[in-house]
């Protein structure tokens, strides 16, 4: 049934968003700050995309999960500036750290780094000349890499693996696998073996260069939807905008006059604008929908996005281990090499005393593992390295297959910009052109990047 066939159309928006993600989301929030009026249409019963809070009845009492453990860098200027505009105060929601690493391994020592107070770059440069758990010559190592890069203002002339990258700069097989691998994955959620090294680069850059505060670490104090989703729908919803939820879209359609229609799974909308802020392979189908006077679109206009939309993914494992409430981690954060558990945040902080949260990301052998066998591997892995754990007393998994996109060599190439040839219609999400790997400031600067392009086409 075509758009003509259908009922009439039943609501005129101005402006409609799909997904309510955090990308989504603070598209609306910075159009509604300019007086637009937003539509946002979520097929979920919930917002916040791959990053929100989910309740689990048997497991903690109720207590709120996030999906994925999330935690963010002092370089993410996007993400803060929008929690300044909705009115959330930094030391509410977050915990500020400087970037201090405890990694710990069953076979070797502990590799332990602290920055200094120095102004950057001297506070990381000082940092491996005193970090322990490696040699004298596999520090230089580090430091003469990082010099050079420095010197190169950490730009490529062609982009290469992770991997590539540190065998061009000799860096001993012990650095990379106790350092620079689980740097990447907690970075990238890619092996060093694909990854992209500019792409990584832009993330050094960004962390160690420019300012020491960069380069701090902040932990949430609230789950993601408390922290994010809440506040932003209460502005949008404020400025006048609106969010429906169950909704899904169907199909799309566009005229001569460069409106559009949205056929959902409930109602018919019309609008002037959309953003598609959904993951890059629903963004695809939902393209493949488009017609214009009742035909499919011209191919030749839609095969670059399905292009630019092909992704592979990398899914990333949560274990919740629940510990007897006075257990704590050394630290907020510590991370492991030759385990499968990568990374470790103790949950406290969130009002969750003794729950240690374990990250896995991208592939390995814990994905052919049951939820009972892997929450257990990893215990036995945690007690190797810190010895003083207690016995679990329960525990949740949680996987997010496509948890992000695989951050690949030349994957620029491949990411779309915002604004698309078709009139009116944008692109948001952190696989979209945001130098940035698949994290929370990258779904942010995108979803902040297509609303000025609205604002300016608007404006002009």
């Amino acid at each position: 049934m075509n758009f003509q066939q259908s009922a009439l159309i039943q609501e005129k928006k101005e402006i409609i968003i799909i997904g309510a993600g955090w990308s989504g989301l603070s598209c609306a929030v910075k159009l509604a700050q300019y007086g637009h009026k937003v539509c946002v249409l979520e097929s979920a019963h919930h917002a916040g995309g791959r990053a929100r809070g989910v309740t689990f009845k048997h497991f903690l009492s109720n207590q709120v999960l996030d999906n994925g453990q999330h935690i963010m860098l002092g370089a993410y200027h996007e993400t803060l500036s929008l929690f300044k505009r909705l009115n959330i105060n930094e030391t509410d929601i977050l915990e500020r750290q400087p970037l201090n690493f405890n990694l710990y391994s069953p076979k070797h020592s502990p590799i332990k780094l602290v920055l200094s107070k120095l102004p950057a770059p001297l506070h990381i440069l000082m940092a491996f000349i005193t970090m322990k758990g490696l040699t004298v010559p596999e520090r230089f190592k580090i430091i003469t890499m990082m010099i050079k890069l420095a010197v190169r203002q950490y730009k490529l002339k062609q982009d290469m693996s992770v991997n590539d990258l540190l065998q061009c700069y000799r860096q001993p097989l012990k650095t990379i696998q106790s350092l620079w691998e689980p740097l990447c994955l907690a970075t990238l959620n890619t092996p060093i073996e694909t990854a992209s090294a500019q792409v990584f680069l832009n993330v050094l850059r960004d962390s160690f260069s420019r300012s020491r505060l960069n380069s701090d670490l902040l932990f949430f104090r609230q789950d993601l939807s408390s922290v994010f989703s809440s506040p932003a729908i209460d502005f949008i919803c404020h400025h006048d905008g609106e969010i429906q939820y169950k909704e899904k879209v169907l199909k799309l359609h566009t005229d001569s006059k460069h409106s559009f229609s949205v056929k959902t799974s409930l109602a018919n909308y019309k609008c002037q604008t959309i953003v598609i802020a959904t993951p890059p392979h629903i963004a695809d189908k939902l393209l493949s929908t488009l017609t214009s006077d009742n035909q499919p679109l011209n191919q030749k206009i839609l095969k670059p996005y399905s292009a630019s939309l092909n992704y592979r993914y990398e899914g990333i494992y949560t274990v919740y281990l629940q510990y007897p409430p006075d257990t704590r981690l050394p630290s907020r954060m510590v991370g492991f090499f030759d385990t499968i558990a990568q990374w470790a945040i103790d949950r406290s902080l969130v009002d969750q005393p003794g729950l240690i949260a374990i990250i896995i990301s991208g592939p390995g052998k814990h994905q052919s593992m049951s939820h009972k066998t892997l929450a257990e591997t990893v215990h036995s892995e945690l007690i190797l390295c810190l010895p003083n754990l207690p016995d679990v007393i329960s525990y949740q998994v949680i996987n997010e297959k496509r948890a992000t996109f695989s951050c690949q060599v030349n994957i620029q190439q491949q990411r779309p910009e915002n604004s698309t040839h078709i009139n009116g219609l944008f692109l948001a999400g952190d696989y979209t052109n945001t130098h940035y790997p698949s994290t929370l400031e990258g779904a942010i600067r995108s979803g902040q990047a297509a609303a000025y392009n609205i604002i300016d086409e608007n404006t002009n």
